[in-house]
């Protein structure tokens, strides 16, 4: 978390001179940064009370909801067994265990499920998913205009949507502006990539200057006092960590806290070496912003969120709840739905309801300049 001292390292207007460019840049730097340490703070102190609740209160009405829907599944298939049904009640009621068994399925491959699929399907659920997925590699090479290859493992959709990254990544670097071919033959990087690299250089070598001052001053071994030997056994620890890191704000904050440096220093920096600082603190805030959006999806994708929908550590505890009460109803549902259709009458109106919504369902789905033709 980083320190209260933070907005001390802020430059500060001198009299009848403006902030430069650079230096409005630094300060919107690390107000951005001390913002985004302070939210993932807040992630990952609200993540364990979560996890708690996970594994309280959530799994296990997951697994019981799971479970109702897997007995659900056999309801049906031993209904269809034991009651006189019509054609089309029958062919409804195999495209229902079908579909209820296959979205069951899942990766640990329920054996007695898919042998279920089979029996109302007619065909092989492992022979049908990889042609399910034999389809999305094919539109997703079509869309996005890559080979994902023969090699590929269609035994899930997330090993195509992996293979696809991967591509992805490949073909964005493969994309990037060749060298160019000086004398010789040997390859001439353009003025760009020059100053690009140049630029990396030179705040990478400004990050290590701030380190090796530190280092030099607060080095424990050069300590003969017992005490002062162990306070600077802490700040080199932190120091390490720092640089281990590519943390310029924190090295800069213990140049701070062992006075090698004031406010002063910060707002009299050559323009040249605080664009360098700028550099490092972009990405440091960049690094920041990738580390809470993943504490984020992670949240939404454990407790079945919308990807969209806006979560934060302050309505965490809601989301939860909300979560958790949609699960009760939805285990109350299924509860409820299986004892309703004991009745054979109730079972048969059900059918009929499921065949109306599926017409709807494929009405829904043709163009609307279809329906007049």
């Amino acid at each position: 978390m980083t320190s209260p001292k933070l907005l001390s390292l802020s430059i500060a207007a001198q009299s009848g001179k403006p902030l430069s460019g650079a230096q409005k840049k630094f300060n919107s730097l690390i107000g951005r940064i001390e913002k985004q340490c302070k939210l993932l703070a807040a992630w990952q102190a609200a993540l364990p009370l979560c996890q708690e609740r996970w594994s309280g209160e959530f799994k296990p009405l997951l697994d019981e909801y799971r479970a109702r829907n897997r007995e659900f599944v056999f309801f049906l298939d031993q209904s269809g067994e034991r009651l006189k049904l019509t054609k089309t009640d029958r062919r409804t009621l195999g495209e229902l265990i079908c579909e209820l068994a296959s979205s069951l399925i899942g990766d640990d491959g329920d054996e007695a499920l898919k042998a279920l699929y089979n029996k109302h399907s007619g065909s092989d659920f492992d022979r049908d998913a990889r042609a399910e997925n034999e389809l999305l590699k094919n539109a997703m090479e079509q869309a996005f205009g890559v080979d994902l290859g023969d090699d590929l493992d269609l035994d899930s959709h997330e090993n195509v949507a992996q293979r696809l990254f991967e591509k992805l990544q490949a073909q964005a670097q493969a994309e990037q502006p060749a060298p160019r071919k000086g004398l010789g033959g040997t390859a001439r990087k353009s003025a760009q990539q020059v100053r690009r690299e140049e630029a990396e250089a030179q705040a990478g070598q400004s990050v290590r200057e701030v380190y090796r001052k530190l280092a030099s001053a607060l080095h424990p071994d050069r300590e003969t006092d017992a005490a002062e030997r162990e306070r600077k056994t802490g700040l080199m620890q932190r120091v390490n960590q720092a640089y281990d890191k590519g943390n310029l704000l924190d090295l800069l904050q213990l140049q701070l806290e062992v006075e090698q440096i004031d406010r002063d220093h910060i707002a009299n920096l050559a323009e040249d070496r605080l664009r360098h600082y700028n550099r490092v603190l972009d990405e440091q805030l960049r690094e920041l912003q990738d580390e809470v959006r993943a504490l984020e999806q992670a949240f939404k994708a454990q407790f079945d969120l919308d990807p969209l929908d806006k979560v934060s550590p302050t309505n965490l505890g809601r989301k939860l709840q909300d979560q958790l009460r949609l699960l009760r109803e939805d285990v109350a549902f299924i509860k409820a739905e299986r004892e309703l259709l004991e009745d054979p009458r109730e079972l048969k109106r059900w059918l009929k309801e499921e065949r109306k919504q599926q017409r709807a369902d494929a009405f829904g789905e043709i163009p609307f300049d279809m329906l007049f033709r």
